[in-house]
């Protein structure tokens, strides 16, 4: 409690009257102070040293004392003619302790505190601290905790200081029991509570918090049910009044909202006012509304903020328009007029990039699509925006635009982005078929320098592939936009997961330069030359190298063994014949041809590819928005050792559900066709197209083994020989013999035979009825399936949603989905033999994959990590699936 006094001391013993005891001020004293400084108090005080002392002197040196709030208690005394001044100071803040509050965090408590001047080190006064002890109680009210209480004990401490101590009692969150609605006569009340967030909790709705009372929550309530009718209307609804009722225990509410519901209008007249620029057919065009309509405040605004946006891209960046409905009570009519107010045409002074730490502002600048010193257009201001997202180099971009101080028609434009990881060291791994990994390193700066230059190399060393990459990429070579990029290569390939056994050793490089057409769409060109040199390695399956083939030196087969056992009968060599005098089906040679045995093994291949793509995502990683269409067309040019073409479509379309894009539609398709033409009939098959896994570029189809769909192999083959097929003789012919007499064997072969068999397996006689006899043959089964041998045609799209995780604070970084996967790989150039295996089918719907589940995608420091777990469908027996998988390097 503030004490204030003011004591006189008359030092002569005199009982004069104050007006008679006036003096000229000689010195002044201050005590009593102990942290405050006495120069503060000095400034405080309304006199000083020569001024005149009246009656009405020491009233106003305690008044000015007193407003400053350092002072418990102020004494202004007289020692002749020194001024005394004796103060007793408030105690100071030592320590703030807080007990029992959850809901409320301690820190937010403090700083509430703090706001009111309540803080450790300053100075305490109890009437700021009892207008916290009611803010709290009033925040845990609007929480629906109507039985809260905050206990407050000062503890006075040595030296004059204060503990305060808080104890919160945060009582039970109160049940709403029922929400009644008066009034309504057009609408049921179910079909207006159904607007609500609060209500009454269903009993099936166990974890629900519907019915917990929140003041903030029940505000949005009305505000959703006001915008319901003006939506229908109702034009002069009005929520007359809300009272809510309170058990007497503070645990349950009842709410009850009285409205006036009114008439319901119709739009008869819609018109226009103010200063409309000249742009009232643009302005029109913008009306959502029109007469005849049930009048609509969501129309109404939709309206405003479109013309707001037509105006801003005439360069009235503060332009307002207005709708205000004008009511006709006799006919339930409502005229909507819209006043626009332009404002002065604005121009933009300045663009300004902040956040860009790495990158150059020459590289941002020339993204920019709003120029300065230009009208500023709000179209080209978010298409600059945009432009920045898709680079990619940043994790968010925001814009906003403010009036440049002194000036009523320039602005300034503000870009403030944060940028993420757009290079520096990045890798791959990833798991493959039959549990084999795969580590690929790439030195990659996206951003070189922050040059907006493309640099990088990789080296990927892995158990199928070796191979060193060079590549740059400058996306402005001139600076129209024109990109210009080469890329040089060397790699050694040997197989890689599911894929049939082959080895390509290969080395070229590619010069490519694109031109925009338009602010969405580029027109690609590359030229390349390629070096393949191929392997087939042993056992090579019958669609690179036809087999079984005759050995070369062994042309005999065997119809009887030689005998060099006496004991076993005559000695004597084997019977044989000439595997000349041999029929095709008694050689068993393959109807088709291989790659290699047509085309040879070592190509040189000069090509020409064209691409053309349309990109209106909203970000470069992980968009979420917009749509991206790809084509590419590869064709081999004259002077090539193949002849061959490939055409690849790939898209990717987002459709937001919600406005704040964290619910979200997505769709990407893959499709290739490629062919031979002149003098290759077929696509080389090492550039066949793959499905399967998580394959980066290709045709990805989760849940399955990566590369493992589509058509597979034909397993190599080759003739059974047997050793030893005359008797060793000397230089006379006779048969050379061991001491016991078994004749000995010469270092001969010849090929083992076995019995012609029709169809129903029985044996093929000759006309002499003799039983025809055919090469014996076996067949390479290196692996205990058959592998993936890719096909010219490729199939496979993705369905997702797009859903926000929860406890994920930075969304622009993560990504996760829920998706269902479909497609396949086929040829149309089949073989006979794989036609007869059924491992080969040209363009099937019946023979489309497919595969449900749930995937996340992670931004790292290394690059995109995704997860994935799905369950495959639709497939068959034989089928290479996977449940789970991950790799890091790549993203969806």
């Amino acid at each position: 409690m503030k004490k204030l006094v003011f004591c006189l001391l008359v030092l002569f013993g005199t009982s004069n009257t104050l007006n008679a005891q006036n003096f000229i001020i000689a010195d002044i004293i201050v005590d009593g102070y102990q942290r405050i400084s006495p120069g503060i108090i000095y400034n405080l005080l309304p006199v000083g040293i020569g001024d005149e002392v009246t009656a009405q002197t020491p009233a106003q040196i305690i008044r000015e004392l007193a407003q400053s709030e350092y002072f418990d208690e102020i004494e202004v005394s007289r020692e002749g003619d020194i001024l005394v001044v004796t103060v007793l100071e408030r105690p100071s803040v030592a320590e703030i302790t807080i007990e029992g509050n959850s809901v409320l965090e301690t820190e937010d408590i403090i700083d509430n505190m703090a706001t009111a001047n309540i803080a450790e080190g300053q100075i305490f006064t109890r009437a700021a601290l009892e207008e916290i002890q009611q803010g709290i109680q009033e925040v845990y009210s609007s929480r629906g905790r109507y039985g809260a209480s905050v206990e407050i004990e000062v503890e006075d401490l040595p030296r004059n200081r204060v503990a305060i101590s808080l104890d919160i009692n945060e009582g039970e969150e109160s049940r709403i029991q029922r929400i009644n609605i008066v009034g309504n006569e057009n609408f049921e009340e179910d079909v207006l509570l159904d607007l609500f967030e609060l209500g009454t909790k269903p009993w099936y709705m166990f974890l629900s918090r519907k019915d917990r009372y929140s003041r903030e929550q029940f505000s949005g309530d009305l505000e959703r049910l006001e915008s319901f009718y003006l939506d229908n209307g109702f034009v002069e609804f009005n929520i007359d009044s809300t009272p809510i009722a309170i058990t007497p225990n503070r645990e349950e509410v009842y709410v009850t909202i009285n409205i006036n519901e009114g008439n319901q209008f119709t739009i008869s007249n819609v018109d226009l006012a103010g200063d409309l620029v000249n742009a009232e057919n643009l302005l029109r065009a913008a009306v959502f509304v029109q007469p005849g309509q049930i009048y609509s405040q969501t129309l109404v605004t939709g309206t405003e903020e479109i013309m707001v946006q037509f105006l801003g891209n005439l360069g009235y960046a503060f332009a307002e328009a207005t709708g205000i409905p004008e009511v006709n009570e006799e006919g339930d009519t409502v005229e909507v007029t819209f006043f626009i107010e332009p404002g002065n045409r604005t121009y933009v002074n300045r663009i300004n990039f902040n956040g860009n730490v790495s990158t150059a502002d020459e590289v941002m600048r020339r993204e920019m699509r709003q120029l300065e010193s230009a009208p500023a257009s709000s179209l080209a201001i978010e298409r600059s925006k945009v432009r920045l997202e898709q680079l990619g180099y940043f994790e968010s971009v925001e814009v906003e635009t403010e009036e440049l101080p002194g000036s009523d028609d320039q602005i300034d434009v503000n870009y403030d982005v944060v940028e993420q990881n757009f290079g520096n060291i990045s890798f791959s791994v990833g798991s493959g078929g039959g549990g084999n990994f795969f580590i690929s390193t790439n030195l990659q700066a996206a951003n070189f320098l922050g040059t907006g230059r493309t640099i990088g190399i990789g080296v990927n060393k892995s158990r199928f592939m070796k191979g060193l990459n060079l590549q740059y990429l400058d996306p402005f070579y001139t600076p129209d936009g024109v990109s210009r990029g080469f890329n040089l290569f060397a790699q050694e390939i040997d197989s890689p997961f599911n894929v049939s056994s082959f080895n390509t050793t290969s080395w070229g490089g590619s010069l490519s330069f694109s031109y925009p057409l338009s602010e969405t769409q580029v027109l690609g060109f590359d030229l390349g030359v390629t070096h393949t040199e191929l392997s087939s390695g042993y056992g090579s399956v019958q669609e690179i190298e036809s087999s079984p083939v005759l050995i070369p030196g062994i042309n005999n087969y065997v119809i009887e063994r030689l005998n060099a056992n006496p004991f076993d009968g005559p000695i004597r060599d084997a019977i044989i014949g000439d595997v000349s005098d041999l029929t095709d089906l008694q050689l068993q040679r393959s109807p088709d041809l291989g790659f290699v045995d047509k085309f040879g093994d070592e190509f040189n291949n000069f090509t020409i590819t064209g691409n053309w793509f349309r990109n209106t995502l909203n970000r470069g990683q992980l968009a979420n928005d917009g749509s991206l269409h790809q084509v590419n067309i590869e064709v081999t040019i004259p002077g090539s050792d193949l002849q061959y073409a490939r055409l690849n479509y790939s898209n990717q379309i987002y459709w937001p559900i919600t406005q704040d894009r964290e619910w979200v539609i997505g769709l990407r398709t893959n499709l290739g066709y490629g062919i031979g033409y002149g003098e290759s009939d077929e696509l080389p098959f090492f550039n066949n197209f793959f499905a399967g896994g998580l394959i980066r570029g290709g045709g990805q189809l989760r849940g399955y083994e990566e590369n493992s769909l589509g058509p597979t192999s034909t397993a190599g083959a080759r003739y059974l020989t047997e050793p030893g097929i005359t008797l060793a003789r000397d230089e006379a012919g006779n048969i050379l013999r061991y001491k016991d007499g078994t004749a000995q064997i010469n270092n001969s072969y010849g090929y083992q035979t076995q019995p012609l068999l029709d169809a129903a397996g029985l044996p093929i006689l000759d006309p002499a009825g003799k039983e025809q006899i055919q090469l014996a043959v076996q067949n390479f089964y290196l692996d205990d399936d058959y592998d993936s041998f890719g096909g010219n045609i490729l199939a496979v799209a993705s369905l997702e949603l797009l859903f926000p995780l929860p406890f994920v604070p930075d969304r622009n970084r993560v990504r996760s989905a829920f998706f269902i996967d479909a497609g396949n790989v086929f040829s149309s150039s089949c073989t006979a033999r794989q036609s007869l295996l059924k491992n080969c089918s040209d363009f099937d719907t019946g023979e489309l994959r497919y595969a449900a589940g749930l995937s996340v995608t992670y931004l790292s420091p290394f690059g995109p990590l995704t997860f994935y777990a799905a369950a495959p469908f639709g497939g068959k027996e034989g089928d290479d699936t996977k449940t789970f998988d991950f790799t890091v390097g790549t993203g969806f």
